[in-house]
């Protein structure tokens, strides 16, 4: 692919940033702006109040290397269609609520968050002993 065309894959709307950033402010978990390839291009403040930079790519976060094994997005974006997972992640001890959603009007973009639904989850939802 030849530098122009790869630079405007990569722009991305400022009004969709905008809209974002509006819409998603004031949640009280992380939300994220997220390319196909899972680079961050905007988040909330939840996000940005812990250090999280845009640029990084979201899987970074857990120290992975490549996208996660559970993730929705490529799903979400192929069928044009919001996704739903709710799992415990035993490295944060938590049962988390994650939704992936498409973002219309944009090509290969998409919303991703997830909430600590932990205290709420039933008892089947954890490991033996925990």
């Amino acid at each position: 692919m030849d530098e122009k065309k790869e630079k405007k894959n990569r722009e991305v709307n400022p009004e969709t940033i905008r809209a974002f950033e509006q819409m998603w402010h004031y949640y009280p978990f992380p939300v994220f702006l997220l390319l196909k390839n899972r680079t961050i291009v905007s988040m909330n403040k939840a996000a940005k109040d812990m250090g999280i930079m845009t640029g990084m790519k979201c899987f970074q976060l857990s120290g992975s290397t490549g996208i996660h094994e559970g993730c929705l997005g490529n799903s979400a974006l192929k069928d044009q269609a919001g996704k739903r997972s709710v799992l415990y992640v035993p490295g944060m001890k938590q049962v988390l609520d994650s939704y992936w959603l498409p973002v219309p009007g944009e090509k290969d973009m998409l919303i991703h968050f997830a909430a600590d639904i932990t205290e709420y989850a039933k008892k089947e939802m954890f490991p033996a002993g925990e």
